[in-house]
């Protein structure tokens, strides 16, 4: 063949190519003369295909989490329903991070697809069910527990490098799962319990007038409601000695009083009679507080607490007294006694509530967003000896002397 002929056939293709290209952009601008004249029609289509884009990507990015057991007797583990979807843990539980679902249904998926499961650890298995029969790689197997060390009956004999994460009360749980927490008035952030909360001051001086009209009406001094007599804080210990400085209303088994549970005027009692109530705790063990303490926050009473952990992390300063603050039981009940007899003391305890607020939240939108962090779709650490994490967490001796 010819280089003219080759030539011509370049040339012919050339044009061709430049043809097309003409009829393409002639397309183009009669779209775009379209988009122009009918601009909201436009918008409609570009709104409804992000839309449909979005859906897709959210189907894709939905973590699906199963409560593989009870939680003490609760399938649901106190939600609403037994398959939680990402509305709800949005307009329910109010998630900031909600493109979750959490479900009890083992049916829900095969087993192999949901992105964590979560196990009840203070009942044991695989007795009570048998364990998962297929583990995938990216599965996060969540270690659960409210229970204090001291309480937790399973203890964890078989369960090395099973669990990926830990939900616990714990601060140092890769889930922190409190009984209650303070939240700034002002920004709304969450406070405490935190490692290092940053707390207000409290005022030199300050005035409640609510509060200051009830403490001239509180005629007796300190509340418990206890069920549980014998324990390793040795709580029953220190109420007793207590009681041989000041007067101790003990209400349910371990006292002689009873107050029906869910009667609402046992809290009433607690704003109207008495000064003080005692959190005490069953377990000297770190972090550990439970709702009872913020039970008492909602009333207009003092909480005096009695634990291993540091409430400094938990609570503001001065809005509770603590009894591992003191050297002897004597010391405290001194002080119990000031405090009751001076309202402008008593009710400096209650400052806080201009600043802070309590609220509850849920674990699952803490994991939820956990299971949404860069990288979590691989597992990235195992808790090779989960017994030890949990069991060497307490003490057994308290710093106030018994």
């Amino acid at each position: 063949m010819s280089m003219a002929v080759r030539s011509g056939r370049l040339v012919c293709g050339h044009r061709g190519a430049l043809l097309l290209l003409l009829l393409i952009l002639a397309g183009t601008l009669v779209v775009l003369h379209r988009i122009v004249q009918s601009p909201l029609l436009n918008q409609y289509e570009i709104l409804q295909d992000h839309l449909e884009r979005q859906q897709k990507q959210n189907a894709r990015s939905t973590r699906t989490i199963l409560l593989w057991s009870e939680f003490f007797g609760d399938p649901r583990w106190k939600l609403s329903w037994d398959t939680l979807g990402p509305q709800d843990l949005r307009d329910d539980l109010q998630c900031p991070v909600y493109q979750c679902e959490v479900t009890n249904q083992h049916d829900f998926l095969p087993m192999e697809l949901y992105d964590a499961i979560v196990f009840h650890a203070a009942e044991m298995f695989p007795l009570l069910r048998p364990l998962p029969a297929q583990r995938s790689a990216h599965q996060a197997y969540v270690f659960a527990l409210m229970e204090s060390p001291g309480e937790t009956k399973h203890r964890l004999d078989d369960e090395e490098g099973f669990y990926n994460l830990t939900m616990t009360y714990r601060l140092d749980s890769d889930v922190v799962w409190p009984y209650g927490q303070l939240l700034d008035i002002e920004t709304d952030a969450v406070v405490a319990p935190s490692a290092s909360p940053y707390w207000r001051k409290p005022p030199a001086s300050f005035n409640d007038s609510v509060v200051w009209d009830l403490w001239s009406g509180k005629t007796k001094m300190a509340a418990w409601f206890v069920s549980h007599c014998e324990t390793l804080s040795k709580r029953e210990i220190l109420a007793e000695r207590l009681q041989e400085f000041l007067p101790v209303d003990i209400y349910g088994k371990c006292g002689t009083l009873s107050c029906d549970r869910g009667d609402p005027r046992c809290d009433e009692m607690l704003d109207t009679d008495y000064l003080f109530y005692l959190a005490f705790e069953n377990s000297l063990c770190d972090d550990y507080v439970t709702e009872k303490l913020f039970d008492a926050l909602r009333r207009n009473i003092v909480p005096v607490v009695f634990g291993g952990a540091d409430y400094s992390r938990i609570l503001p300063p001065h809005s509770y007294i603590d009894a591992n603050r003191f050297e002897t039981v004597q010391e405290l009940a001194q002080y119990l006694n000031f405090v009751a007899g001076d309202p402008e003391e008593y009710v400096g305890y209650f400052w806080w509530r201009t600043h802070y607020r309590l609220a509850s939240t849920s674990p699952f939108c803490d994991l939820c967003a956990r299971l949404h962090a860069p990288g979590s779709v691989h597992k990235t650490q195992f808790y090779g000896d989960i017994q030890s994490w949990w069991f060497n967490s307490c003490r057994l001796e308290s710093q106030i002397h018994l």
